[in-house]
């Protein structure tokens, strides 16, 4: 058995990850739908997630252009993201005084589509995806730092327990009932961080890992929730005679936030929880080994990886 050096498991991630964004970039090229645009945004998040957590790996101008470009990418997404959930709450609301309001809303995701679609297609016709790869490659070759020398198991233990414990501090200040909608956001901001984080890893640590990540997908689909109805009601501030629809979606709004404070309290706030947490991270990522191929079949994997055209990687990230 071998042990994985960090920089080797960063820039087999970084690059499975942009693969991914990719790949999801083309798809949003060519459906343009809420699904789509959705999609593009879980995979800039996750790629910049990696980018984020092996930062002394990925030093450097262009890798620091890299970020900005993603974050370009998300602002635009997000404004198309926001339509689509406004028409969607919309129509599960069944408020009749909304009768001119999807069509305007309509309008403004058109408009913020074009915008976006122009982005993606100028990040295609660049041939992004190859020059990223080769700016991540390169940063994570020739980064020297002690960080990216160590192995990943000292990594692992080093960072998950510090992130566990900031969740739980976070989320049970987040989960209090006098908490507000941005308060929830910035919780559901950060959880957001750890579970693509943790993500990363469930290769690693095998399948009872997925069912402590799923605990935190269900408290951030509640956290999500909270955040679709702050997100329209502050869309519907400029427009006219649409107080029964704020007023269905404040009340929307507390249900939801009353059943995130149960389910916190009920699958995180119990005694030892944490302690149970840490115990998993640190116990499991000591296993954290690769077995070293057989010297011939090494040499084949490497030259067909290195003949091989790098173009879309279709490999998808963990779901």
């Amino acid at each position: 058995m071998v042990e994985i050096e960090t920089r080797k498991f960063a820039s087999d991630q970084a690059g499975r990850r942009l693969g991914r964004l990719a790949f999801q970039i083309n798809q949003t090229v060519e459906s343009r739908d809420a699904d789509a645009v959705h999609d593009l945004r879980v995979a800039v998040r996750r790629f910049s997630q990696v980018l984020r957590l092996f930062k002394p790996c990925f030093r450097g101008k262009e890798v620091r252009k890299i970020r900005r470009e993603l974050k370009q990418m998300m602002d635009l997404a997000g404004e198309v993201r926001n339509c689509d959930i406004a028409l969607k709450l919309m129509a599960k609301s069944q408020s009749r005084n909304t009768t001119g309001l999807p069509p305007k809303i309509e309008n403004f995701r058109r408009k913020g589509e074009q915008a976006l679609i122009a982005y993606l297609r100028q990040w295609v016709d660049r041939k992004s995806s190859l020059k990223w790869r080769g700016v991540v490659a390169s940063a994570t070759a020739t980064s020297g730092e002690a960080f990216a020398e160590a192995t990943i198991a000292k990594t692992v233990q080093r960072i998950l327990p510090r992130m566990a414990e900031q969740f739980f501090k976070r989320g049970n200040e987040a989960a209090k009932t006098k908490a507000s909608p941005s308060e929830l956001h910035q919780f559901r901001i950060s959880s957001k961080k750890f579970r693509y984080t943790l993500e990363l890893f469930t290769s690693l640590y095998g399948p009872a890992f997925n069912a402590s990540l799923e605990k935190i997908r269900r408290g951030q689909r509640l956290l999500g929730d909270i955040n679709d109805c702050e997100t329209v009601i502050d869309m519907l501030s400029q427009y006219k005679s649409v107080d029964g629809l704020k007023s269905w979606l404040k009340k929307r709004q507390r249900r939801k936030m009353e059943q995130f404070q149960r389910y916190w309290t009920e699958t995180f706030a119990a005694v030892g929880e944490l302690r149970k947490w840490n115990a998993l991270l640190t116990r499991t990522a000591g296993s954290l080994r690769q077995t070293r191929k057989p010297p011939a079949r090494a040499a084949i994997v490497s030259r067909a990886v290195s003949d091989s055209p790098v173009a879309v990687d279709l490999k998808t990230a963990s779901a």
